[in-house]
């Protein structure tokens, strides 16, 4: 009789009482700090930081560098999430969850909900948060969109002209577009926040080519109809509409640039060229992290990645990701510009 009605009792719980998420991993002990993190993005521009006002969760690695977040405590509904795991000591986590800016850390963005369970396996030469297996397939569809974006940026190195950037900027939106338009909206809303990055040239191709593409305005709808309340939706539906406003300035000053006469644009750009040529350099190398420099001096070496790597103690694919960002920073497309550089 007793165990009929704790059987009873249990079938009559509502069903989001026997929900629970499980999201675990595993990485290198030796390389981390001791413990992995789960924050909820409120804030989708944060989505690269560490802040201390977005964390919900953190758990301890084990001896073999396995961790795992579990509970019933999540939104019954997908939301953005990111998991993290950092080289800071003790001493340094609670200013870096203060300022969000956290250089040695390792994080994956996931869609998932208080049902979901995601495995984060271990890859070779220690890899983390490449590859994902989820019951939520908005989470694989993050890590597709992270490979369209890496294929695009390899195919911008060498190219010169204004016009090949935007041709390749083009092809590959429309590609983002078309896959996020049969994606969760969640995932159409992370395409939009990478593609709007001001500080890349992704934002003002955005903006030019905004009144051009419907998939903003439907996303819009979209989100409107799944996630009416969620505080990254309504961040999405203010920007949209800043950015259709900046969008019909930018055409304004096209339109009336149209008057100017020719030789004094030619005039004007130039002096404009010559002068970021020679102060952005100087600039530039002070907004890049320590790692980066070493990186950076290592190139003007003749070092290969490979090279690199060895004598950094690093991956092959961390220094990957380390060139990019030079480049990005340093406004550069190749290793010979960076050796012909004159940086104070």
């Amino acid at each position: 009789m007793k165990y009929f009605v704790l059987i009873a009792l249990f079938l009559m719980l509502p069903v989001s009482a026997l929900s629970q998420y499980v999201f675990e991993g595993q990485v290198d002990p030796s390389d981390w700090n001791g413990q992995a993190y789960l924050s909820e993005i409120k804030d989708y521009r944060k989505l690269n930081g560490v802040f201390n006002e977005q964390l919900i969760q953190r758990v301890p690695l084990d001896s073999l560098g396995i961790f795992r977040f579990s509970g019933n405590s999540l939104s019954e509904a997908n939301k953005l999430y990111r998991i993290h795991v950092d080289r800071c000591a003790s001493y340094e986590q609670d200013l870096n969850h203060f300022t969000g800016n956290c250089e040695h850390s390792k994080a994956m963005i996931i869609i998932a909900n208080n049902k979901d369970s995601i495995s984060l396996p271990q890859r070779f030469d220690n890899e983390i948060f490449c590859e994902a297996i989820s019951t939520n397939e908005a989470t694989l569809a993050l890590l597709k969109v992270d490979s369209i974006m890496e294929a695009m940026k390899y195919e911008f190195v060498g190219l010169r002209s204004e016009t090949a950037v935007n041709n390749l900027l083009d092809t590959w939106t429309k590609r983002l577009h078309e896959f996020g338009a049969e994606q969760d909206p969640l995932v159409g809303l992370y395409i939009y926040t990478t593609l709007t990055d001001r500080s890349t040239i992704f934002y003002d191709h955005h903006l030019r080519s905004l009144n051009k593409t419907d998939f903003y305005d439907t996303l819009k709808t979209r989100l409107e109809d799944q996630y009416p309340e969620d505080a990254t939706s309504k961040q999405y539906f203010k920007e949209l509409q800043a950015d259709k406003s900046l969008a019909k300035m930018e055409e304004a000053v096209d339109h009336s640039n149209l008057y100017l006469g020719g030789g004094v644009l030619v005039l004007l750009l130039m002096g404009v060229g010559y002068f970021y040529g020679r102060k952005r350099p100087g600039k530039i190398k002070a907004a890049l992290t320590p790692q980066e420099e070493k990186i950076l001096q290592l190139i003007k070496e003749n070092k290969t990645n490979k090279e690199i790597a060895s004598e950094l103690f690093i991956s092959h694919s961390t220094v990957k990701s380390h060139v990019n960002n030079i480049y990005r920073k340093l406004g550069v497309t190749s290793r010979d510009e960076i050796k012909s550089l004159t940086i104070r």
